[in-house]
């Protein structure tokens, strides 16, 4: 029922046993849960040409909320939406050493003080790679080179409350699943790129391909020979060490050639240059150390579709804001698309502000209540 709701809006009892196929007794006894306990509400009723008037439901935006929860390296976030996927308030962050244990300390004690009678659930993304089964990440940004992590002192603050915690672009793409109503029959590849960091989430049958462990597919650790800094996955030559201020600046100091190495590892402010995404806002054709980055990018994300053949391909990104830029990558990548899939696969942009990324946690949450099966169940 609450995924109907959510997908056409608001219904009447009536409606929704159509919708849905549960005997009109039986939804009605739902509701009248489902409202008592601040998830839904009684909208006003429908013009009656006679007999009883329709009484629409709808997802009730006021009584309930979820929390969303994030780790990043040295900071935490938590911040509260509520059932229709608004933003309550104002996020809130603390900064602290980028030391693991106090991080998750700290994350740990902002969900405790967050957490209210009327929260339903709590969303956690963290970056890197995730074992659910202990609970653990197992690599990623926030422990580079130190060793699994664990995650329990959070689900401890949280009590009875249950908790989803997914990777960070999984976070993302149940947001996009929801906002966008997306056909479930469709496999998506949704792909997040900004300065330094790229990230990938493939949805098959509207639910998140976690594999072994909950990841995001580790776009970003493709690996070409090039001399960037090093990764915190300890390699180098990772796609996101190459799309990134860091290297636009190595390969213009090397005269413009991506395959010269040498040197020390750049900075992600790009030096006294302009960065990575202030160039793209003002690319024009014959910028070749800017080509040169965004031919490794297409390459890299063409390999992925050319290898799953999704029904869409969706990017995530500030560059949609720049058209020209933006119009470069997208026809590098359909020129290195088999000639079977270059018509087939549907290309979207998504301008998203991921700044708040509590704020996206929070939908992991929601996708629970909304997308059926999204966590196996």
């Amino acid at each position: 029922m609450l995924q109907q709701l959510w997908r056409h809006g608001a219904r009447s009892r009536s409606e929704l046993h159509g919708l849905t196929g549960i005997s009109p007794n039986r939804v009605g006894v739902v509701a009248s849960a489902l409202m008592e306990g601040g998830v839904l509400r009684e909208c006003e009723a429908l013009p009656s040409s006679g007999g009883r008037p329709r009484v629409p439901l709808e997802i009730d935006p006021g009584r309930r909320h979820m929390i969303g929860l994030t780790v990043w390296p040295g900071a935490v976030g938590v911040a509260r939406v509520n059932l229709q996927g608004h933003l309550l308030g104002k996020p809130l962050a603390r900064f602290v050493s980028d030391s693991p244990g106090r991080l998750i300390a700290a994350a740990a004690a902002l969900l405790g003080k967050t957490i209210g009678p009327q929260t339903m659930g709590v969303g956690v993304s963290v970056p890197g790679l995730y074992d659910s089964a202990s609970r653990r990440v197992l690599s990623g940004m926030v422990v580079p080179g130190r060793g699994p992590v664990s995650l329990a002192p959070i689900c401890d603050a949280a009590g009875d409350l249950p908790v989803v915690i997914e990777n960070d672009m999984h976070a993302l793409a149940a947001r996009w699943q929801l906002t966008h109503r997306a056909d479930t029959e469709h496999d998506v590849l949704l792909v997040n790129i900004s300065d330094g960091a790229l990230g990938a989430a493939v949805l098959i049958g509207g639910r998140p391909n976690r594999g072994c462990v909950s990841s995001a597919n580790e776009l970003g650790h493709m690996r070409y020979f090039a001399d960037t800094e090093r990764c915190y996955c300890g390699q180098t030559g990772c796609l996101e060490r190459i799309f990134s201020s860091a290297y636009l600046e190595r390969i213009e100091g090397a005269g413009g050639s991506a395959e010269k190495t040498g040197g020390g590892a750049g900075d992600q402010s790009g030096g006294g240059g302009l960065s990575l995404m202030e160039r793209s806002s003002a690319y024009q054709s014959g910028d070749q150390p800017l080509e040169t980055l965004y031919g490794y990018l297409a390459n890299g994300i063409a390999n992925v579709v050319n290898f799953i053949r999704p029904h869409r391909l969706v990017l995530v990104s500030e560059l949609t804001r720049y058209p020209d830029a933006c119009d470069l990558l997208v026809r590098s990548i359909r020129s290195r698309l088999l000639g079977e899939l270059a018509d087939r696969v549907r290309l979207d942009l998504w301008d998203q502000p991921v700044a708040h990324q509590a704020e996206t946690a929070g939908w992991l949450a929601l996708a629970g209540l909304y997308c059926d099966g999204w966590y196996g169940g």
